[in-house]
């Protein structure tokens, strides 16, 4: 996979596959996403977007962030050791005023590991008067993808009571409890699952 693009996976919205980039916000982005809380007041989604865009903005103020692959992948050469933060933003040009539909808050950790802090799907998302699908699986996908373009071994991560149930049907993983973990076996499970499924979604609504 080139990672200096965008990582593409896709969605069920209007009855079709659609497709739905993800890739490293810029602070501007950023500031969209801070947006959310004031458009979705109350709703977990709306005060993990405020939290993910406060934590970016810390970082940045440490010259901890990064913006892109190749940013990310400099930074890991200049210190093996340290600590950077990044913003992934799933975003479809199609889905017109709710561009951007869902967020991963991730860090790389000083011994190259993958920290998931924070996963979020904007709430109510629907396209042509139907939900959009398979958005959260989706991003999960490409954070697999990234993380084994940097040759990354684990992805960790904090589940809540309400994400629960959705780490335990994607990583096929029961209980899943305040802590998940994916090593190497279960993110090749995540990439092999998610390819088949999206081929067989494909055919079944090619009917």
């Amino acid at each position: 996979m080139n990672l200096m693009k965008p990582i593409i996976f896709q969605v069920e919205a209007g009855g079709q596959i659609r497709p739905v980039e993800l890739a490293f916000a810029t602070e501007a982005g950023v500031k969209r996403i801070r947006r959310w809380q004031r458009t979705r007041p109350g709703t977990d989604a709306g005060e993990f977007a405020a939290l993910a865009a406060k934590r970016w903005l810390y970082y940045s103020r440490q010259r901890a962030t990064v913006a892109t692959f190749d940013e990310l992948r400099a930074a890991i050469g200049r210190s093996e050791r340290g600590e950077f933060a990044f913003l992934m933003v799933a975003s479809a040009g199609w889905a017109k005023r709710q561009r951007f539909l869902a967020l991963a808050f991730c860090r790389r950790s000083w011994c190259h590991h993958l920290i998931l802090d924070l996963l979020a799907v904007r709430p109510g998302l629907s396209f042509a008067n139907q939900p959009i699908r398979r958005t959260g699986t989706g991003v999960l996908f490409g954070l697999v993808s990234l993380a084994s373009a940097l040759g990354m071994e684990l992805i960790w991560g904090e589940a809540t009571a309400d994400s629960a149930p959705f780490y335990e049907r994607v990583l096929q993983i029961r209980p899943v409890k305040d802590l998940f973990i994916i090593d190497g076996g279960a993110m090749r499970g995540i990439h092999d699952r998610y390819i088949t499924n999206q081929n067989s979604q494909k055919s079944q609504l090619a009917y």
